[in-house]
């Protein structure tokens, strides 16, 4: 997923939008970056609390803006309203459980902070246009996966992955929005590689990391989310759009993905769909991740090797 930028585009959509709309509120840079860091752990924090209520007022708290200034600020970053952002991941963190687990729908409207099934399946229609079974059985009619096992001249990947209980990663990371293989993506390495550098963050034990938060068969292109991440193992604070978080541990079924970054998706659409209907595993609530063990800028894209780890009960 680390691609090189073209030289006309240099900012992420969310930061280039974020810097359009608040040209007044932040107009030197000390403000924008303090902006930016109430930001990051406000969106962190949401991530990792759908289950929960998630209202203006709790999470101006965590930001420390008022919720009057806060609504705006979080508007002109995300370039919707927070209510909206937070009823869309909901809907597609929905969609990805529904899509890839035998979870009955009314867990899943549990696991993304719906009590009640009905306001459920209505927030679901409003989102997607159908019920919550309807939209599965278009998707698989549409997507079949029929490989147990993928492999190419430049791709290749096999579904048999090791299972390891792994222990928490501490991050210093930068979201980017957009194609995941676009600008914003090679945006965010460059900034967060020259901050690690800029730190002597950098050991031997300093792991590359990408999160992938969206399915791209969901969300729109421009809204996917990625987070750029390297480990650190001192403590480090926040500063603007550089966030510090933590990649949870835990047991994870690991793929090794060897090829270009742009045949991800391929890979991850046989995991979702072949592999783990098939595997006897069980999905949990973490992020899948991807661990680049070698680097784009000194290897050929067929030599590219990946780890790619999902989250298993």
């Amino acid at each position: 997923m680390q691609k090189i930028a073209s030289k006309e585009k240099l900012k992420s959509y969310r930061c280039g939008n974020f810097e359009r709309n608040l040209n007044i509120m932040a107009n030197n840079p000390e403000t924008y970056n303090e902006y930016l860091k109430r930001i990051n752990k406000v969106l962190v924090h949401i991530d990792h609390h759908l289950d929960e209520k998630l209202d203006l007022e709790s999470l101006a708290g965590i930001s420390n803006f008022s919720p009057f200034h806060f609504h705006r600020i979080i508007r002109a970053y995300l370039g919707e309203s927070l209510g909206s952002y937070i009823v869309r991941i909901r809907m597609e963190t929905a969609a990805t459980l529904i899509l890839y687990t035998p979870e009955p729908i009314s867990e899943i409207a549990l696991r993304v902070g719906y009590d009640i099934p009905s306001s459920f399946n209505k927030a679901f229609i409003k989102h997607f246009g159908c019920p919550p079974t309807e939209f599965k059985n278009k998707h698989i009619s549409i997507n079949p996966i029929k490989f147990l096992s993928m492999e190419t001249n430049s791709h290749e990947v096999k579904l048999k992955p090791a299972i390891k209980v792994i222990k928490p990663k501490n991050v210093v990371f930068i979201q980017s929005i957009g194609d995941y293989s676009g600008e914003g993506t090679a945006r965010a390495w460059q900034k967060i590689s020259e901050f690690a550098k800029h730190k002597k963050l950098f050991g031997w034990k300093t792991e590359f990391i990408g999160v992938s938060h969206d399915d791209p068969h969901i969300t729109e292109t421009e809204k996917l989310r990625y987070d750029a991440c390297i480990t650190v193992t001192k403590d480090v604070s926040p500063e603007g759009e550089i966030g510090v978080r933590q990649i949870q541990g835990g047991r994870f079924a690991i793929f090794m993905h060897k090829g270009p970054y742009e045949y991800f998706q391929k890979t991850y659409d046989a995991i979702f769909r072949q592999w783990l209907p098939s595997s006897g595993h069980k999905l949990r609530s973490a992020d899948c991740f991807e661990k680049y063990l070698n680097s784009p800028q000194n290897t050929k894209p067929e030599n590219l090797k990946t780890e790619i780890y999902i989250p298993v009960e």
